[in-house]
């Protein structure tokens, strides 16, 4: 987090200031290299510090404003979605990458909010498509993104190995739901467990551990997290499939730390 700003109301205040002052040196700090910012509709990105000010400079110079919509937020590095008005208060921590839109008016801005979603293009991922990675001993297939939902949610199709296991671990940023494919495994979440297979479903909270344990047979499962950005640390940690098939054996140790720091995540064991 930036010294400027400790929480998602904070951030937004000093952005709406910025953009009442019309100061570019306010703005750049706000943001980290690696954040993302989206305009109405998805119609355009700015992407690191730099850029986001020179996007709120350009909109200044059209004579348009600024408004935040906490339904509308992509997820980049260690800054949180912001918090939504449906949740209970303080569920939610860090900063928050905000929709920039353009308006010029309020009649406009309650209906950016009642249609923020009306605006994405369809999408359909076949079978044999969507971005596949290694991911340490899996095979990834990223099948919906962040860009892809306005914000909404991930879904990565993942595949394990026989026997393999998860770290404790527990996200603050997102939740994160199972739904199994094929194969076996044990969901830990909290202090309970649940045996899945073909069909079943689990889901586990942010701000709540888990962990889970594949069975004999592997396991091929969707990881669908809420909001969206969750595939942005698939492909840090990840190469790209040389085919759709499990990776070769690697004899290093995940560096499970990085990956935890790297996903606003707290490596517990």
């Amino acid at each position: 987090m930036t010294e400027g700003a400790r929480t998602p109301e904070e951030l937004e205040a000093l952005f709406e200031d910025a953009f009442v002052l019309r100061d570019p040196g306010a703005v750049a700090p706000l943001f980290e290299a690696r954040a993302l910012l989206v305009a109405r509709g998805g119609t355009g990105e700015s992407r690191g510090s730099e850029e986001i000010a020179q996007s709120a400079a350009a909109l200044w110079s059209r004579d348009l404003a600024y408004v935040a919509e906490p339904r509308r937020v992509i997820q980049a590095h260690d800054l949180a979605h912001a918090r939504d008005k449906r949740r209970a208060p303080g569920r939610r921590r860090g900063l928050a990458l905000r929709d920039l839109a353009a308006v010029n008016g309020p009649d406009e801005r309650e209906a950016m909010s009642d249609n923020t979603t009306q605006t994405l293009d369809p999408v359909v991922v076949h079978r044999d498509e969507g971005e596949a990675l290694w991911w340490f001993a899996a095979l990834a297939v990223i099948r919906a993104t962040a860009a892809d939902t306005g914000g909404l949610m991930t879904i990565v199709e993942v595949t394990e190995p026989p026997g393999q296991e998860a770290p404790l671990h527990v996200h603050h940023r997102e939740d994160e739901a199972f739904f199994i494919l094929e194969g076996s495994a044990t969901i830990h979440v909290g202090d309970q467990s649940f045996d899945v297979g073909p069909g079943d479903y689990a889901f586990g909270p942010r701000d709540i551990p888990h962990r889970y344990s594949i069975g004999p047979d592997g396991c091929r499962m969707l990881f669908i997290c809420t909001p969206g950005g969750f595939e942005n640390l698939v492909r840090e940690m990840s190469l790209s499939a040389e085919s759709r098939t499990l990776p070769p054996p690697s004899k290093e140790e995940p560096d499970w730390e990085h990956v935890a720091e790297a996903n606003g995540c707290e490596l517990l064991a």
